[in-house]
């Protein structure tokens, strides 16, 4: 009867499981159809995305394996210090929707841009490609590694979930399952998909750890298995106070984080794919939703995993034994405690989750190239469809980033925020944002602030972020963001900026 029972419940796991991923395929084919129709339509969905499919898949895919894994694992290190990355995420999520969606929709659909790239180099009117090779090379870097992570986070969770199935065979299979939906519909098959993984991750982050609260694991007993752990994973508020509290929140990553957002160009893009920019105050409201839920669900599963952990339960020990063995918690957790239709689920959050950014990244990556590269300077008569060439270029960046984590498990946590969050954030968000916002900025200020940013993300993590334990993005976004308006400033005024605030008439309403 048991064993009935255990092939039963395995079955009901790989239905969950298979359902899922037949689902986002199936979107990959329906997008397909459309896709081919235009650049504009594959790169942007036509600028046709609505409120709810623009902020949740927006959201999503900012997210990424960083939480489901990585968030998870760091809560379940670190104790409830971990709540304080949801202000410094939501931040972000704020001042993108709320200052950054609509004015960005507005000026990119007056400039006719479908890349942030684009988006620059038309913004400032630059007559040599500079700015546009730059941002193509730093997107093509930044999410090599970026999507490499999340890859190496499939990896982990199909490890975790499937007996017998190893770290190596779960990144070639979830980099599979991307690949193929992505390569078929391009950039409305990623909103959709993504779409539908942001339901996903959301009602699965917060049902479970509410399943898991009354079934047993009252907020008592968690505090009780956390305290036997050592007060550190108690305490909630650092031993500092006033300008050094500040300090360690802003260069720890807990307040820093937020730097990154208005430099994601996964995300950016959505903002400029929206139907016009009154969707961003819905939009926001949305996503501000979506993220405490998530987060906050995130870690307190985290957290009851921990509990376990200090209270002897086996199969959580085993993560304290093994470096990095929390980003295993919440399918650990799952496996361990809720039913196997419920625990496919959960694997499907977590592969949402991965996939939700992977897709958007080889998306935005591949458009740089094709686009940007391709398109505007190689081949201007269009011989050769810039749809075909981002397929291509997508499938090769994806065997590279496979390469990358094929033969070492990486902590999906310090890869994401110190390596692809890091150095887009400080790369682009500056610029991004002097480019709406500042009529004064010039080709030079932006060139020299990419410049800046991008290097001192980079330099930072690999020869000073361990001795310092000082984050990098929020160093890298400053210097970035004073070069670009030092050297704006000391460079020739631009007469009349090509999409700046001041000459901004509106665009278009309806699809374009």
């Amino acid at each position: 009867m048991i064993a009935v029972s255990m092939i039963l419940g395995m079955t009901l796991f790989y239905v969950a499981f298979i359902t899922y991923t037949v689902l986002v395929i199936g979107v990959g084919f329906w997008s397909s159809r459309k896709a081919s129709r235009s650049d504009e339509e594959y790169f942007l969905a036509g600028r046709s995305l609505g409120p709810w499919v623009a902020s949740l898949s927006a959201s999503a895919s900012s997210e990424s394996g960083w939480v489901t894994l990585g968030l998870v694992g760091f809560a379940f290190a670190d104790g409830v210090a971990a709540y304080w990355i949801l202000p410094g995420c939501l931040l972000g999520f704020l001042f993108n929707w709320f200052v950054l969606a609509g004015k960005l929709r507005e000026s990119s659909g007056q400039l006719g841009a479908v890349t942030i790239p684009d988006y620059l180099a038309i913004r400032f009117r630059e007559r040599l490609p500079i700015i546009r090779l730059m941002s193509v090379v730093v997107i093509l870097i930044a999410m090599m590694l970026y999507c490499a992570a999340q890859f190496a986070a499939a990896g982990k969770a199909f490890h975790a979930s499937f007996d017998g199935m190893e770290y190596q065979w779960g990144v070639l299979l979830g980099a599979g399952i991307v690949l193929v939906y992505v390569t078929l519909g391009g950039f409305r098959a990623a909103c959709w998909t993504d779409f539908l993984q942001g339901l996903l991750m959301v009602g699965v982050l917060v049902i479970f750890p509410i399943w898991l609260l009354m079934n047993g694991t009252g907020i008592d007993a968690i505090h009780a298995g956390l305290a036997k752990g050592g007060e550190e994973l108690v305490t909630f508020w650092p031993k500092l106070t006033g300008p050094a509290l500040f300090g360690f929140l802003i260069g720890s990553g807990a307040l820093g984080v937020n730097f990154g957002y208005p430099g994601q160009p996964h995300v950016l893009v959505r903002f400029m794919a929206l139907r016009d920019r009154r969707e961003a105050f819905i939009g926001g409201i949305i996503s501000f939703v979506w993220g405490f839920l998530v987060l906050s669900g995130a870690v307190t599963i985290g957290l009851i995993a921990r509990a376990f952990a200090e209270e002897g339960a086996p199969w959580a020990q085993e993560m304290l034994d093994t470096s990095g063995g929390g980003e295993y918690a919440l399918l650990a957790t799952a496996r361990a405690l809720v039913p196997p239709m419920l625990g496919g689920l959960i694997l499907a959050a977590v592969l949402s989750a991965i996939c939700s950014t992977a897709d958007s990244q080889l998306v935005v990556a591949s458009s740089a190239a094709a686009n940007d590269v391709y398109a505007r300077l190689i081949d201007k008569r269009r011989r050769l469809s810039h749809a075909i060439v981002n397929r291509v270029t997508i499938l090769l960046m994806g065997v590279v980033a496979v390469l990358l984590v094929i033969d070492q498990e990486v902590n999906v946590y310090q890869y994401v925020l110190e390596y692809g969050w890091a150095i887009l954030g400080a790369s682009f968000g500056p610029q991004v944002i002097l480019a709406a916002f500042w009529n004064r900025a010039t080709a030079a200020g932006c060139i020299a602030g990419m410049a800046a940013g991008f290097l001192t993300a980079l330099f930072w993590k690999l020869y000073f972020s361990e001795q310092t334990g000082i984050y990098n993005l929020p160093l890298a976004f400053v210097v970035a963001i004073v070069l670009n308006v030092v050297v704006s400033l000391l460079t020739k005024a631009p007469e009349q900026p090509h999409g700046a605030p001041s000459s901004a008439k509106g665009v278009s309403s309806g699809h374009v």
